[in-house]
């Protein structure tokens, strides 16, 4: 059996010990669905209370939310045809459902990390009078998480009954609440509680996607320090696309001199043979050398293949979790390149090759984010959905800045800065209008980080350009196809 890897950190422990938390919820789930939303509410809205009000120390902030999100795992030792029950328990009933908080400390007792938590578990239906149980503690003795849990558990209870029909309005489950204060509840808490509440009605956001993207935000304000100070360098136009852009400006260029370039890189050079030779652009002879793949892929377009070629190096990364995202993204800007020189070409537009680069590269901001974050400490405890939200959001900026470094022209920083636009004209440049239309393309072939059912009819850059959906179709099905012939080659 394979050794497992230590936490080489307070946050990777952390991280362990929010999964460990998060698989005894779904154990809770597969007992009773209903419990594991309710915990969850709870959970968030005791810890973002509790921060909020300075409740308890920041340090303990997660230790109530764990415990929120644990409290009623005891439950698990009932029978579910109890917890179902529409009509009154039996005093028998009841003495068997008060026992669940004793019963999940006892399950928890084993874990060792959660040792903070347990008191809270126990006395989280502990009455601020002392008439509450297990152990009938009064006021003070009741640790403080406890008390807000069964604040909020109460709330939720009213609020998100197991029966909707008994449900009360936010409104309605204060005024019982309050009419509890100094009995049940801790008369102390009362007025922030019910000042919170109001403020979210009784929802506040989850606590563990706040402290996410809290830290995000904190991430990347280091990583554009960083790049703004030169202390992070974006990567350098490859030698050998720069020698070809040189070659092809000259007036009389041949193909000779191109493969007089690539040959130097012998990667580079395989590739481009392999991917001369794929179904998309295969010719009646096999190609054997780089002189002969030339004149069948036309200059323009040998160009963008080596860029592409040479841009896949910059889509790794040692980090496995960032790879994958990685080659996610890469296999998405190859479907974007070939959809934008497809749209080109059916509405005849000129120079359709550089459609197909500014397909490649509309995207090149995330990469240079994710191999930025990929190597900060704190990067490795965050959620990959959290990183792609937060990458999708900021990588306009860089990546523009990369292109100009590059010595790419305005037109296509101009389409970096904007195919992510949300509204269109018929003023707007038709090079936008293609990459917005190439990248929304993708997320229906499920070829994207967002895989969603697209309605073309109701995509404006289509409607401006006028293809119709039935068109798009054709284009989708022709970038799935060669996508899957040509991929693996680059």
């Amino acid at each position: 059996m394979a050794k497992p890897d230590i936490p080489k950190s307070e946050a990777e422990f952390k991280e362990i010990v929010f999964a460990v938390a998060k698989t005894l919820v779904t154990l809770i789930e597969e007992k009773d669905p209903y419990l594991r939303k309710h915990s969850e509410r709870v959970a968030s809205n005791s810890a973002n209370f509790c921060e909020q009000y300075e409740i308890v120390a920041t340090e303990d902030v997660e230790t109530v939310y764990l415990a929120g999100l644990l409290h009623d795992i005891g439950i698990v030792a009932i029978p579910i045809d109890l917890l179902h029950r529409a009509e009154p328990l039996t005093e028998e009933e009841m003495v068997r459902i008060r026992k669940h908080p004793v019963s999940g400390e006892k399950v928890l007792s084993s874990l060792f990390f959660l040792e903070d938590v347990l008191p809270l578990v126990r006395h989280h239906h502990e009455a601020f009078d002392g008439s509450g149980y297990p152990d009938r503690l009064k006021g003070d003795d009741i640790p403080v998480g406890a008390r807000v849990l069964g604040m909020f558990n109460s709330l939720d209870t009213l609020m998100f009954p197991r029966h909707a029909a008994k449900a009360l309005s936010v409104e309605d489950a204060l005024v019982e609440i309050n009419a509890k204060a100094g009995k049940q509840f801790d008369q102390g808490l009362i007025q922030n509680f019910m000042a919170f509440v109001k403020s979210n009605a009784g929802t506040s956001e989850d606590y563990l996607q706040k402290k996410q993207a809290n830290t995000m935000r904190s991430i990347f304000t280091e990583i554009l320090s960083q790049f703004k100070s030169g202390k992070i360098n974006p990567p350098v136009m490859p030698q050998v696309v720069r020698e070809m852009q040189t070659v092809i400006k000259q007036p009389k260029s041949t193909p000779e001199q191109l493969a007089e370039v690539i040959e130097k890189d012998p990667t580079i050079s395989l590739r481009l043979i392999s991917v001369a030779n794929s179904p998309v652009y295969r010719g009646i002879t096999e190609i054997r050398n780089v002189k002969s793949a030339i004149p069948r892929l036309g200059l323009k377009e040998t160009l963008n293949i080596v860029l592409a070629i040479a841009n896949k190096n910059l889509y790794e990364s040692k980090n496995v979790k960032f790879k994958i995202l990685m080659d996610k993204l890469w296999v998405h800007a190859l479907a974007c390149a070939y959809a934008s020189k497809l749209i080109a070409q059916s509405l005849k537009l000129e120079d359709q090759e550089k459609y197909f680069l500014m397909g490649l590269i509309h995207d090149i901001g995330k990469i240079l984010l994710l191999k930025a974050f990929s190597e900060v400490k704190r990067g490795g405890t965050l959620k990959m959905d959290a990183i792609e939200a937060n990458v999708q959001e900021a990588h306009i900026g860089l990546g523009s800045m990369l292109l100009k470094r590059w010595g790419f022209d305005a037109e296509f920083i101009n389409v970096i800065n904007h195919h992510e636009d949300k509204e269109f004209s018929p003023d707007t440049v038709k090079e936008i209008l293609v990459v917005h239309l190439a990248n929304i393309l993708t997320r229906q072939i499920g070829l994207s980080l967002f895989e969603v059912d697209v309605d073309f009819a109701e995509v404006e850059s289509a409607k401006i350009l006028k293809l119709e959906p039935v068109q798009i179709v054709t284009f989708v099905e022709e970038v799935k196809s060669i996508i899957a012939d040509v991929a693996h080659l680059f």
